[in-house]
C-alpha cells in the first residue's frame, strides 16, 4: 500500500512557518519583568538621591539617578525606571546649580559672604530630601512624579 507523497508536503517555501508571541511582559531570554520590579527600581533611583544628598549636603545626589539611568536606560521592560531616574537627575542638576552658585558668590566675595552658601545649601538638602522621598512614594504606588523645580534638563 504505497501512497503518493504530496510535494508541496515538503517544499520549505510553500508555508510559512507559525510564528509565537511571547507572552506579556516576558523578555527575549525568558526572564519575567514585573511591573513591581520596575516600580521598585524606580523608588530605588528617588530613595539613593535622598539619601546622598543627605550624606553630601546636597553635592553628590545627581549621581544616584544618573547611575540608574545609565542602567536602565536600554532594558526593555523598565521604561517607568528610566523615566524616574531621568526626572530625578534633572532635579537634582537644577537645585546642584543653584548650591553651586551659591559657592561661588562666596568664593568671588573672598568669603564675606560665606553664610550664604550654608542657608542655601541646607535648604537645598532639606528641598531634596522632602521631594525625593514624595518621589519615592509615588513611584511605590507606580505613579510618575513631577518635581516642582526642574528648570534646567539636561537628560530627554
Amino acid at each position: 500500500m504505497s501512497q503518493n507523497p504530496n510535494p508541496e508536503q515538503y517544499n520549505q517555501y510553500s508555508q510559512q512557518a507559525p510564528s509565537y508571541s511571547q507572552a506579556p511582559g516576558q523578555q527575549p531570554n525568558g526572564y519575567m519583568v514585573s511591573s513591581k520590579d520596575d516600580q521598585n527600581m524606580a523608588m530605588l533611583a528617588h530613595l539613593a538621591s535622598a539619601i546622598l544628598s543627605l550624606l553630601s549636603f546636597a553635592t553628590a545626589s545627581i549621581l544616584a539617578p544618573l547611575v540608574m539611568w545609565f542602567i536602565y536606560k536600554d532594558k526593555p521592560g523598565y521604561g517607568f525606571t528610566k523615566e524616574s531616574a531621568r526626572r530625578a537627575f534633572n532635579f537634582n542638576f537644577s537645585l546642584w546649580v543653584i548650591s553651586m552658585a551659591s559657592w561661588l558668590l562666596a568664593v568671588v566675595t573672598f568669603g564675606l559672604l560665606f553664610f550664604i552658601p550654608l542657608i542655601v545649601s541646607t535648604v537645598v538638602t532639606v528641598l531634596m530630601v522632602i521631594f525625593h522621598s514624595l518621589a519615592a512614594m509615588a513611584a511605590n504606588r507606580g505613579e510618575q512624579y513631577t518635581y516642582p523645580m526642574t528648570f534646567i534638563e539636561i537628560i530627554k
